[in-house]
């Protein structure tokens, strides 16, 4: 399986519901959104947050690559299994076509190393 660093610094942002989209992340080339009736999280590259609305800040992203089926089993398992092994947290996001892992900054160069020794093919933009 290959894993593509991609070169941003990510944060994890929370607002409170009702609000309209957030027009500042209509620049953002990568985003998700989550509501739930307590609250809109939000994963973006951190510089596309303002100052005024809080977050968890220095995630870095790992785009899980490959010809990989929309049904395919085990692709989270297989990401996350080494990481909880090692004893290092993450935090996925899914799209159709992707997986996303974020991973804190501090820990990225331990998961570089327990994702290689895992097999992993690692590659970056």
């Amino acid at each position: 399986m290959q894993l593509r660093l991609l070169a941003e610094k990510f944060g994890v942002a929370k607002l409170s519901p009702p609000q309209a989209f957030p027009a500042w992340l209509s620049e953002a080339n990568l985003f998700f959104i989550a509501r739930t009736e307590d609250e809109y999280s939000i994963m973006c590259p951190e510089q596309y947050i303002p100052e005024a609305v809080p977050y968890s800040a220095d995630y870095r992203c790992l785009r899980v690559d490959g010809d990989l089926a929309f049904d395919e089993i085990g692709v989270v398992a297989r990401v996350s299994k080494p990481l909880a092994d090692a004893g290092l947290s993450l935090f996925l996001v899914s799209t159709h076509d992707r997986d996303y892992v974020l991973v804190r900054q501090h820990d990225l160069v331990a998961v570089l190393e327990v994702y290689q020794q895992a097999g992993f093919v690692m590659t970056s933009l």
